[in-house]
């Protein structure tokens, strides 16, 4: 009966860890969508003329606005409103969208590099987004995406380094397929 608990037990982990990736797989492609989708509407805006509209509007609202907050926030959309502002920004949207994409597929498939290429990408723009916090205040979305890349780095890494123990300590660990690949039931 003990063994049998322990099973259970480790099965429920074992879920639990599935559901933590599983979470990340989700918010990588659900980012890689929005992205490029929003690429493409910005990138359609800047050829059709809607951005050189939309920078006027920018300007005068600069010019016109009494705080200093507002000001900023539209030089910021004004420079981002510009034909090539708005070149730049899209492309930086569809990079950043293709990124995401091999991160979460990548983690769909199961591979064990995996984990590390999100560990790395995530983790290497962490020191930006605490720089732009102390830059541009603490804005509750800023805070948010920030803890959610410190969340993914920190589970990622862990359960990448747990996992490479245990392959480590067993022998023929396949690095090139996905966990179960090779696998086959025979159900009776």
């Amino acid at each position: 009966m003990a063994a049998r608990d322990r099973f259970a037990a480790g099965q429920a982990h074992a879920l639990r860890r599935a559901l933590g990736v599983r979470v990340i797989i989700v918010y990588k492609l659900a980012k890689s969508v929005l992205q490029i989708v929003l690429a493409i509407a910005i990138f359609l805006l800047a050829s059709s003329g809607l951005a050189a509209r939309a920078h006027a509007f920018a300007v005068t609202l600069a010019r016109e606005s009494a705080s200093a907050w507002s000001a900023a926030l539209m030089d910021v959309v004004s420079k981002a409103t510009t034909p090539h502002g708005a070149h730049v920004v899209s492309a930086a949207l569809a990079a950043d969208s293709l990124l995401s994409f091999i991160e979460g597929s990548s983690l769909r498939h199961g591979y064990r590099w995996a984990p590390w290429l999100v560990v790395g990408a995530t983790a290497s723009l962490v020191p930006f987004e605490i720089m732009d916090l102390v830059r541009h205040g603490w804005r509750l979305t800023r805070i948010v995406i920030l803890v959610i890349n410190i969340v993914i780095v920190a589970y990622l890494s862990r359960r990448a380094r747990r996992e490479h123990r245990s392959c480590s300590a067993t022998t023929g660990c396949d690095t090139t397929l996905p966990p179960g690949a090779g696998e086959r039931t025979i159900e009776g």
